[in-house]
């Protein structure tokens, strides 16, 4: 458990940095906005001939300059208003004296309040106080083959929460409401993947799919599912009402030379990005598993998986457990 744990430590020091980084970015940002701004101001008033007290001196050197005999002298000291200057500028009186003073350009933004390389390994819920396993009474593991490990293997989970997984799904089969057998281990027979969720009443429901419906290479296979994912998340959501909580789990990780050409590091870490930007689009919760299987260079621990290198072994679902355990909201 230490690795994943070490990690977190490490995301927590690169978000304090940025965090610094990005402060000291808005504050130069606004100096500089403030700077633009006093300066375009002043060319303004400037160009336009206005300055304070601007106004008197013009009228005082207008009147003496322009009265051409005593009699103009005379109607000044009588208290007499001299004759307003005429206009020079053009007929929309942007150039007239004092018409423009209160105009400016507008300030170009300097500073991008655009949210871009994301990484779900920061928007996953962070690590808490364990709970207490009881916790998973009332919840619901949706999931293939991956999570059928919950009821083969032993694990504090296996008594608690009701396991709903299916050999070979995706969340295609949850969408189109087709029915799968859970497997000998689970005590139940063939059943309607989606009502069997909704049946079982979860206050809250863990979601793990993704193995089977990537294991084909292809831009078009990893959108349709996504596509997928996000209308089951939306029928999940409407279902059982705003009260559940619903997490979504990462992809896990495979070893080295899995037979599958979908299942590959970088491409699951892609996806796991794009399930992270989509929970939390859909109010949902996304629970980074990856972190607590993957070893050194990001791939599946050896100790943890299975002989086709993509499915998990006994050892990993007392971890994955724990990480449940710690990585509640």
């Amino acid at each position: 458990m230490a690795t994943y744990r070490e990690f977190r430590e490490q995301v927590k020091r690169r978000r304090r940095r940025k965090f610094i980084l990005r402060l000291s970015l808005l504050i130069a940002a606004a100096a500089a906005v403030c700077g633009v701004a006093f300066f375009a101001l002043y060319t303004v008033l400037t160009g336009a001939g206005w300055m304070p007290g601007a106004d008197a001196l013009t009228a005082s050197s207008g009147a003496s300059s322009s009265a051409p005999s005593g009699e103009a002298a005379s109607d000044a000291a009588d208290g007499e208003p001299a004759s307003a200057p005429q206009s020079t500028g053009a007929s929309d009186g942007t150039d007239a004296p004092g018409a423009a003073w209160n105009t400016s350009t507008p300030v170009q933004q300097t500073l991008s309040t655009e949210v871009t390389g994301a990484d779900y390994r920061m928007l996953a819920v962070g690590a808490s106080a364990a709970v207490d396993y009881s916790f998973f009474d009332r919840a619901a593991i949706l999931g293939d083959s991956v999570s059928q490990g919950w009821n083969v293997y032993e694990s504090p989970m296996k008594a608690h929460a009701f396991i709903c997984a299916y050999k070979s799904i995706g969340p295609s089969a949850v969408v189109n409401k087709q029915t799968a057998n859970p497997g000998p281990q689970s005590g139940r027979g063939e059943e309607n993947i989606y009502e069997t969720v909704i049946n079982s009443n979860p206050l809250r429901l863990y979601i793990l799919l993704g193995t089977n419906a990537l294991v084909r290479d292809g831009e078009a296979t990893e959108q349709s599912f996504l596509n997928y994912y996000s209308q089951m998340l939306d029928m999940f959501k409407a279902d059982l009402g705003d009260g559940v909580d619903i997490y979504v789990q990462s992809v896990t990780p495979v070893r080295p030379g899995a037979s599958q050409p979908g299942l590959y590091k970088e491409r699951i870490q892609r996806v796991n990005t794009q399930l992270a930007l989509l929970a939390r689009e859909k109010g949902c919760h996304f629970v980074n598993i990856y972190e607590a299987l993957q070893d050194a260079n990001g791939d599946l621990r050896e100790d943890l998986a299975a002989q086709d290198k993509v499915h998990l072994n006994q050892n990993a679902y007392p971890i994955l457990a724990e990480y449940l355990a710690t990585h509640t909201v």
